[in-house]
């Protein structure tokens, strides 16, 4: 589904999606993937983390599924990283790594962005792989952009 087209930056106003550079970007995430919350929401574990091995190991495999994106916000005239993102056929993991900036919409622009991105490669639908039931703000997320609840959706 990612073959044979480049991936783009895309932006709405202050906040951009700019395609992830491994390794590079590695260390970025490495305060995120420490985080209690994060690793609760999408490891259902929040005493794990992850070191720089395996945060590398983990884009590694989702920059061979799809298009990874670090989530920034310009502020100060620099552009901050806040979290990242995948676009797959199958599944759309996203992080806001940066406390600070969970539950103020960034996330919900995020998702858009990624509609019209999928949109633009001609995709018919997107799915999302699985949430966890008790994780309601990224159910409410998804399905205030439209996605439905479905058994295999979400766990």
């Amino acid at each position: 589904m990612f073959e044979n087209h480049e991936q783009t930056t895309l932006q709405d106003g202050e906040l951009r999606l700019r395609p992830a550079r491994v390794p590079d970007d590695v260390q970025l995430a490495e305060a995120w993937y420490s985080d209690p919350e994060v690793m609760r929401f999408s490891e259902n574990d929040e005493s794990a983390t992850y070191d720089l091995a395996m945060i590398e190991k983990m884009y590694e495999c989702l920059a061979g599924q799809g298009e990874l994106y670090i989530i920034e916000l310009r502020e100060e005239g620099a552009w901050v990283p806040i979290g990242d993102v995948t676009l797959a056929e199958d599944t759309i993991p996203i992080v806001i790594g940066v406390a600070a900036y969970r539950s103020k919409g960034y996330g919900a622009r995020v998702i858009k962005l990624l509609v019209d991105r999928a949109q633009s490669l001609g995709w018919q639908e997107m799915r999302v792989k699985s949430i966890y039931t008790f994780n309601l703000r990224s159910r409410r997320l998804f399905e205030s952009l439209g996605f439905e609840q479905d058994g295999d959706i979400f766990e």
